[in-house]
């Protein structure tokens, strides 16, 4: 058999795996082996362990770990209700305010967390179930919260960032300048939607009675300053020099123990446990994957896939926008079917040196790629933050998450439109901090 022919087994097989709800992990290293024994025998699957050690070895998926265990001990703390409280009071007089205080909650949440399943279950917790008692819609509540949650892939600290790092060697703190802004304009564009869609439709959401003080909105913001001063900490340190992406993560990580245990005080043994337990399992799940992906992707660099792609893109006599656009389309229809860090792991190495080739930086396509993950995310059947929304709050109809979600599809499809036609949107920023 050709290598063409045994490449394209492999991608059955693997697709096969996937439709029979095995593990991804599992799906992609079988998938991979197979097509390395096809490519190479034994003696390809030989290197498999070596070339696996010395890619979970990679200095930038330490922060992984780290940016994990400070999400979780964030999530305990009950800062998420605080960040809830805080945007409550200052959206509570605009339409849908309480949807738009979930967006802004959730934005800030994941300017700590960096994981958007995280930022899903925290802020879920307590805003769709308010909600729901000021007879907010299903469909308005859970979509605000669950789309709104994917904003912790884009803005930093970002765990598809540090992913994207590890294969293509762009700057993590370059990476994280890049999508700040993006990540921003992201939330005020849903924001606007939110406010937009209850003032043209009020039944969506209620009219909030309650009345709130200005010296109340300031001891809001107050309440919620250890945030704000741990953001500053983890990317201030970034950004200033002062530290490294990765030694920022344990500074970060640090920090969070200390506002978990010093000020609001949930450090018990039962939450130490929680908050350890729950970072070994995303850890492990996260670097399973990482493994596994590095594998298939070894199978489709000894096939030669990613040149014969660059190949194949540099031939076209297309302009490069309208291949991008296409590359694009592509990804958003993967991103139904798989999910985010396995997608990005696979699709990189072969994306990455065509996007070279047609002139693009692979910075700024680094931000779009995670655009289009956080579409990934919140689009069936895989979307992972619709199934953490219903787990958070059970009484929710899953159809009803499915079509909350579809505007801000739409949302993001405009963000990734205006990201092509504006790549400063990405650039700019790391051009002023590098």
């Amino acid at each position: 058999m050709t290598d063409g022919v045994i490449v394209t087994l492999a991608v059955v097989l693997l697709l096969v795996l996937i439709a029979l709800r095995t593990p991804i992990f599992v799906a992609l290293g079988v998938a991979g082996v197979a097509g390395l024994l096809g490519l190479g025998g034994f003696t390809a699957v030989e290197l498999v362990p070596l070339a696996l050690v010395s890619q979970l070895q990679e200095y930038a998926l330490v922060a992984a770990p780290l940016y994990i265990l400070l999400g979780e001990a964030l999530a305990v703390s009950g800062l998420g209700r605080d960040l809830f409280g805080a945007a409550h009071r200052w959206f509570n007089r605009v339409p849908g305010g309480l949807g738009a205080s979930a967006v802004g909650a959730s934005t800030l949440f994941g300017a700590m967390s960096g994981v958007s399943i995280s930022s899903v279950a925290v802020i879920g917790r307590m805003a769709v179930p308010e909600m729901l008692d000021r007879g907010y819609r299903p469909a308005f509540a859970s979509g605000a919260v669950a789309a709104s949650g994917a904003l912790a892939m884009l803005i930093p600290p970002s765990l598809m960032f540090i992913l994207y790092s590890s294969i293509t060697g762009e700057s993590v703190a370059a990476l994280f300048a890049g999508g700040l802004f993006p990540g921003l304009l992201l939330a005020a564009m849903m924001i606007v939607y939110v406010v937009a869609r209850a003032k043209l439709a009020p039944a969506n959401a209620p009219v909030d009675p309650d009345r709130f003080t200005w010296r109340e909105r300031l001891a809001a913001i107050g309440r919620i300053s250890p945030a704000l001063l741990l953001i500053v900490l983890v990317l201030g340190s970034i950004y200033t020099g002062v530290a490294t992406p990765t030694e920022a993560a344990a500074v970060g990580a640090l920090a969070a123990f200390v506002v978990t245990g010093a000020i609001y005080r949930k450090l018990g043994a039962d939450n130490l446990k929680r908050i350890f337990v729950s970072t070994a399992r995303v850890t492990a799940a996260v670097l399973a994957i990482v493994g596994a992906a590095f594998v298939f992707t070894q199978m489709l660099v000894l096939a030669r896939v990613p040149d014969a792609f660059t190949e194949f893109i540099v031939r076209l006599e297309v302009p490069a926008v309208v291949i991008l656009v296409g590359i694009m389309i592509v990804l958003v229809v993967l991103g139904c079917l798989v999910d985010a860090a396995s997608l990005l792991l696979v699709v990189t190495p072969i994306l990455v040196p065509a996007i070279e080739e047609l002139g693009y930086d692979p910075l700024w396509f680094g931000v779009l790629l995670v655009v289009n993950l956080e579409i990934a995310v919140i689009t069936p059947p895989v979307g992972l933050n619709l199934y953490t929304m219903k787990s958070v709050v059970p009484e929710l109809d899953i159809a009803d998450i499915f079509r909350g979600i579809a505007p801000y599809v739409a949302i993001e499809g405009l963000l990734l439109a205006l990201m092509i036609a504006f790549p400063q949107l990405a650039t700019w920023l790391p051009s002023l901090v590098s």
